[in-house]
């Protein structure tokens, strides 16, 4: 009889064993995965910042490269291209960059224009015939500096 018992408490501890094996195993992959979702969140969100930065740069940089003239706003938040018969105005506002576009005959404000990219930090200077774009974004500034011209590099 008490091999009987013997065998019946080796058979449950046996399996206590496997279970506390496989709990701790689960635990730790669960563990593993909040980390690595944790520091993907890291990573996207300096990748979005980064790459919405960038495509800020280059956007106003390619607006200024196709207007016929441009002129900077006086707080030095923006930049004022006329395109034909066409006024555009870039400017920062509200936590972002703004685009508002109007006829030349009616005149234009910088209020009330589409967000472009939301942003900390946005100017607009001109140094010996270039024109110098810094946006700070998340805390991370970037500059660019554009010559006025065609996109094409033809003057």
């Amino acid at each position: 009889m008490k091999g009987v018992i013997y065998k019946g408490t080796s058979r449950v501890l046996g399996t206590a064993a496997s279970l506390l094996l496989f709990l701790i195993f689960a635990v730790c992959m669960i563990v593993i995965i909040g980390a690595g979702a944790g520091i993907y969140g890291r990573i996207n969100t300096g990748y979005e910042m980064t790459y919405g930065s960038s495509a800020a740069i280059k956007y106003v940089s390619n607006k200024i490269r196709a207007s016929d003239s441009c002129q900077l706003l006086d707080s030095g938040n923006g930049i004022v291209l006329e395109n034909g018969s066409i006024l555009t105005v870039i400017y920062k506002g509200n936590g972002g960059i703004y685009e508002k576009s109007a006829s030349a005959d009616s005149g234009i404000t910088p209020e009330g224009g589409e967000l472009v990219v939301e942003t900390n930090g946005f100017s607009v200077s001109e140094r010996e015939g270039l024109y110098e774009i810094t946006l700070t974004c998340g805390g991370d500034t970037m500059s660019a500096f554009v010559r006025k011209g065609d996109i094409s590099g033809k003057e």
